[in-house]
């Protein structure tokens, strides 16, 4: 299980290099570098059903007890999410809005994530996927928890600030047992090959997800760089360019010049 573990690491270090980290600015209000967040919402309401489906699935005893442990300690997570988008947005999603276009590539993200979670899968790469997942999400809240800290907002937020990061150091000692268990699983060459493709699996899924994220920041420096028209003082010293191409349109719609 070590190769395994160690690829996650690898992927881990990969995932935190994604464009949409560095693209990140805290140089301007948090609700507008937050603006990404309620397109994560379809993610975080299935991921607590990923972990339950996970924890069900999972046939031996003691294999169980860990997953539906981690299942408990995630309990709650999403409130927190919705209560942080109220907070930056003063609203709630509608479902329409999670169906919708701008949330597509969460949508396809969390699909394929749950996907794996319905494969015939060995007890043991449940496990992996568990790691896996843990591995993600210490790269993104450990970003977000920055970012919230740098502008106030500990105490307004939880979900995207140090307050989810100390909830899951409160769970140190789960996520050691967890790694402990990881290291001691014997794989063999067959199975180690299928663990290493759920990792691989698991985290294309969160490279979809977060280049879908990432739109948003493209948006923004597209409209940072458009370069907006002065108004004159004087209405009445609007250029003469802004009446012929009115008149134009108005040519081109009746077929007849205006009177």
């Amino acid at each position: 299980m070590k190769a395994v573990l160690q690829h996650i690491a690898v992927c881990e270090e990969r995932f935190a290099s994604h464009p949409f980290f560095s693209d990140l600015r805290q140089d301007r209000p948090l609700e507008q570098v937050m603006a990404f967040a309620p397109r994560l919402a379809f993610w975080v309401m299935t991921f607590q059903d990923v972990l339950r489906l996970n924890a069900h699935f999972v046939q031996d005893a003691h294999l169980k007890a860990l997953a539906t442990r981690h299942h408990a300690e995630e309990g709650g997570h999403d409130q927190w999410f919705e209560d942080d988008i109220a907070a930056l947005t003063g609203g709630s999603l509608s479902i329409g809005t999670m169906y919708g276009k701008a949330h597509a590539k969460t949508r396809d993200a969390a699909y394929a994530i749950i996907s794996e979670v319905h494969r015939p899968l060995d007890d043991r790469l449940r496990i992996v996927l568990l790691w896996a997942l843990e591995s993600t999400s210490h790269v993104f809240f450990s970003r977000t928890a920055i970012l919230t800290a740098a502008r106030g907002a500990d105490e307004r937020l939880k979900y995207f600030s140090d307050h989810h990061m100390r909830a899951e150091a409160q769970h140190a000692m789960f996520e050691q047992q967890l790694a402990e268990e990881l290291e001691a699983m014997e794989l063999g060459p067959d199975l180690r090959a299928e663990a290493l493709a759920v990792v691989e699996r698991i985290y294309a899924a969160f490279d979809t997800m977060f280049d879908g994220l990432r739109i948003h920041l493209e948006h923004e420096r597209a409209d940072e760089a458009r370069p907006r028209l002065a108004m004159p003082a004087n209405p009445d010293e609007a250029p003469a360019s802004d009446d012929a191409s009115a008149e134009d349109t108005v040519i081109q719609l009746t077929g007849e010049r205006a009177a």
